[in-house]
């Protein structure tokens, strides 16, 4: 039988390998063009915006709110199984060491997460405080040192079932991040200190409380069965994942939007995709997420031609990329192809539908652009994005489907 380490050591490369294989596939040379071309453009807005920043800018704010989420969502990435229930459980007063590696794992994964974030957050602060690089160096390493703190505490709450223990310290948690990182940021040091030692009296609680309790298995092969099936969702994107599993969830409220499609021989396709996009929360998910987050950014970059022509074209081209795995979500379903026609307008189909999501995502981001700015600039955001739809849907998904078909 395999030590406990040599589980996690085989295991661990066993993760790092598969995430490998699809990141060749996730990081081709297309994409990365397109980003690369996406992060100049954004680069160069960026210091636009910076130019004619106000003094009282809400940056410190800004930041220690988006940095306190960041550091909230932390778990530890067992690599667990559903079969650990049988071999492991019995072993788990074993189990120390691995889960000490897993922990030490995570913290330095995620870890790189807070380091990117605070690099692309530094022109800001560095402009709106004046810090030093030892004192920006300073706030990273506390920081990551809230994030170890978050790491320690969420991987306490795996012994817990009670969901009102878990709202309640993910709210507590939150607040003393908040105000912690924004007392890092702010550069008041006596006030920090304070909180990390209520932080360490949090942490001594609550490990005394899980002293008598036994680690919920179930929740943790759960919680990594979620992460894997998030990161199987981005790679499906890009290529076929097999073990990706798909669910779908009734939504009568929406049942209108099937009622515009023909019932007829001509338009089976048009109605299963948009079906599909309807009740599966991996598509019509994504589309709301990135509406959401890309209508945020438009509103904070008003009365600016070129940041805003940037963030509709970045967002409508990620909602079109990640969206784009529709088209292949019946091809082990082989009842519309009893039906005539059904395969001929089957492109033709899915290209209708995606360019009403993207055109729709374009009237939103306008709209919002024109709460916040003149009618000029809603104009030039509508037109921007309806042509970059336009080229994205019609020449850019229809060839690289067509290409994909013929590779099969």
């Amino acid at each position: 039988m395999k030590s406990i380490d040599e589980i996690w050591r085989t295991r661990v490369n066993h993760h790092i390998n598969e995430t490998r294989s699809y990141l060749k596939y996730m990081l081709n040379d297309h994409l990365l063009f397109v980003f690369i071309f996406l992060a100049a453009g954004g680069a160069v807005a960026y210091q636009g915006w910076l130019q004619t920043i106000p003094e009282n800018f809400p940056a410190v704010i800004i930041m220690s709110i988006t940095f306190a989420f960041i550091v909230l969502t932390s778990s530890v990435r067992t690599l667990v199984k559903e079969a650990d229930v049988v071999f492991l459980l019995p072993m788990e007063h074993q189990m120390k060491g691995y889960f000490q590696k897993a922990f030490t794992y995570s913290f330095v994964t995620q870890s790189f997460i807070i380091v990117v974030t605070f690099i692309l957050f530094a022109p800001l602060y560095l402009k709106i405080t004046s810090a030093s690089g030892l004192v920006f160096l300073a706030s990273l390493i506390l920081i990551l040192i809230v994030k170890f703190w978050n790491l320690r505490m969420g991987w306490k709450m795996e012994f817990f079932t009670e969901a009102s223990t878990k709202w309640s310290d993910l709210i507590v948690r939150f607040i003393m991040n908040l105000c912690t990182i924004f007392f890092i940021l702010s550069e008041n040091y006596p006030f920090v200190l304070v909180i990390f030692l209520i932080m360490a009296l949090y942490d001594v609680y609550f490990s005394k409380l899980i002293k008598p309790k036994a680690l919920k298995w179930d929740q943790l092969i759960k919680r990594e069965e979620e992460k894997k099936q998030s990161f199987y969702k981005i790679a499906n994107l890009f290529t076929d994942v097999p073990k990706l599993k798909k669910r779908a969830k009734r939504r009568k409220y929406l049942d209108w939007l099937l009622n515009q499609v023909k019932y007829d021989r001509q338009h089976v396709f048009g109605y299963l995709f948009l079906r599909a996009f309807l009740r599966s929360g991996d598509y019509s998910g994504i589309v709301v997420r990135l509406t959401i987050i890309g209508s945020i950014i438009i509103f904070f970059t008003s009365e600016q031609v070129l940041g805003n022509s940037i963030v509709v074209v970045l967002f409508s081209f990620l909602t079109g990329i990640q969206i784009m795995s529709l088209f292949k979500h019946f091809d082990l379903l082989e009842l519309p192809n009893l039906y005539p026609y059904a395969e001929e307008k089957k492109l033709a189909s899915f290209l209708q539908i995606m360019f009403k999501v993207l055109i729709s995502q374009s009237i939103i981001y306008s709209i919002v652009t024109l709460l916040t700015a003149d009618f000029v600039l809603f104009a030039i955001t509508l037109c921007v994005n309806v042509l970059f739809v336009c080229i994205f849907v019609f020449v850019y998904m229809k060839n690289r489907i067509k290409k994909g078909e013929k590779g099969v």
